[in-house]
């Protein structure tokens, strides 16, 4: 548990490093603009027996989210659980390898980007073009590959080197 921990921490740490560093936006984003923690959502969850525990795991995230880099109240909380279903999902008919885990991570950030442009659109809080968001999927999807890819070997490596079980 102390490895996907440190895991969260390390990709929480990285949203602003990558935020504070790299000049983007809504109107110019970069190919580093990926959510790094939404990454680490998807690579941790088939490390858990128990949703509890990952739920909870996310819902702290989600409120870390909205303090620190959203200043929304619940919109990160809602999209987390909502990545969470649709990764529950998914995982029922889909194994988990190098491939498919990269496709999950794709599903859940163009979900996030997606459900963030909708609410936001609807609440009238921070509306930005649709034009933006057409922009900001694909831009996500270099970054995303590159992150995924390497959280997934690097977990796989020390997890099963250290643990042969799941999180209970």
């Amino acid at each position: 548990m102390i490895i996907v921990i440190i895991y969260m921490i390390i990709s929480f740490m990285l949203d602003a490093l990558i935020s504070n560093f790299i000049n983007m936006s809504i109107t110019n984003p970069s190919i580093f603009n990926t959510i790094y923690s939404v990454i680490a959502l998807v690579i941790i969850y088939n490390y858990f027996d128990d949703d509890n525990k990952y739920i909870k795991i996310l819902l702290v995230l989600g409120i870390l989210f909205d303090i620190v880099y959203t200043s929304t109240f619940l919109l990160n909380i809602f999209i987390f659980i909502v990545i969470y279903i649709v990764i529950k999902f998914i995982n029922e008919y889909i194994p988990n390898n190098l491939f498919t885990i990269n496709i999950k991570s794709l599903i859940a950030i163009s979900l996030y980007h997606i459900l963030s442009y909708l609410i936001l659109m609807l609440v009238h809080y921070d509306y930005y073009s649709f034009k933006c968001l057409l922009l900001m999927i694909p831009k996500s999807i270099i970054m995303s590959v590159i992150y995924t890819s390497i959280s997934y070997i690097m977990m796989k490596k020390i997890y099963f080197k250290k643990y042969t079980k799941k999180i209970k």
